[in-house]
């Protein structure tokens, strides 16, 4: 009768000829230390730890310095958005890396004031638009007030406010990860 093996000992079996030369190693280092910077940079924004404990972790990550730091920056600055408020991300990149975001960070204040601008206007456009598609319905008066975010038309300004933006954050972005270096 033959033995039954675990599925550990199966995937060792298979394995065995497999070795990893120093590149595969390498690149595994750095996919595993993003994978963990994510996480970190997640509970960060969440809250639920501090940039102390941030940097604490940061300096137990197996990479050289400048990569870690390159690619702890590049991690942050995916996360950025012109809708949300990019204050605790600021004051994480300023502690890695001194002065540099000074300038960005206006750069980015300032695209998400334009931002907001533009998205007053929508809401001001689009709230007239549904007003009248609700009174054409016989639905009027001054108590009528309707709720934004359930129109398809206000999930299409978004939608296209956002995409005008888009290009000028990438270019913010980019500009950043420069910076980061």
């Amino acid at each position: 009768m033959g033995e039954i093996k675990s599925a550990i000992e199966l995937a060792m079996e298979r394995t065995k000829g497999f070795v990893m030369d120093a590149k595969e190693k390498e690149q595994s280092l750095i996919q595993e230390a993003e994978q963990k910077l994510k996480g970190l940079l997640r509970r960060f924004l969440e809250g639920s730890i501090g940039s102390e404990e941030v940097l604490a972790q940061l300096g137990k990550i197996e990479l050289p310095e400048p990569m870690k730091k390159r690619l702890f920056c590049d991690v942050a600055v995916s996360v950025f958005d012109v809708a949300t408020d990019n204050a605790r991300l600021f004051e994480l990149l300023l502690l890695l890396n001194g002065d540099m975001a000074k300038d960005l960070k206006k750069d980015l204040l300032s695209l998400q004031k334009q931002f907001s601008s533009e998205m007053d206007k929508r809401k001001t456009d689009v709230r007239k638009q549904i007003l009248g598609r609700l009174k054409t319905a016989g639905i009027s008066g001054s108590a009528v007030e309707p709720n934004l975010e359930a129109w398809e038309e206000w999930d299409q300004a978004v939608a296209e406010t956002r995409s005008v933006f888009k290009e000028r954050l990438e270019r913010w972005k980019d500009k950043m990860k420069a910076a980061c270096v």
